[in-house]
């Protein structure tokens, strides 16, 4: 009888631990990339044959900063940027002419996840 109490009660314990981890806000910014659609070729949900949209991401965690400092804003911010580099070189490295240059990549992967840090950053304060 304990053995069936227990069969039962273990894994019910586990999936309410799992289900409360999992309606746990992620404390995590997504930085994306993705090459620019070349000038004359215009962007769609279903690009044209022979063409596709490559899209690399990294999610950077801000659940270990108090976002209500400005130091680990800044912190935050630096770990976006250097997250966006990164994505930026990869997406890079595996299509050299896909466009644009590292530099020109991350910074526009950047500016998006920087725009959602400062909605995270200004509902902290």
């Amino acid at each position: 009888m304990r053995r069936k109490f227990l069969a039962v009660t273990v894994p019910l314990a586990a999936c309410m631990a799992w289900g409360n981890v999992l309606a746990q806000p992620l404390e995590e910014i997504v930085v994306e990339a993705s090459p620019i659609v070349k000038e004359g070729k215009a962007e769609t949900a279903s690009p044209a044959p022979g063409y596709y949209k490559v899209v690399m991401s990294s999610r950077v965690s801000y659940a270990d900063l108090d976002l209500a400092k400005p130091a680990d804003v800044a912190t935050l911010e630096w770990r976006i940027n250097e997250a966006a580099t990164v994505v930026c070189d990869k997406l890079g490295k595996a299509y050299p002419d896909s466009g644009p240059n590292t530099k020109e990549c991350a910074k526009r992967a950047a500016d998006k996840a920087l725009a959602e840090a400062r909605k995270v950053t200004a509902s902290r304060k």
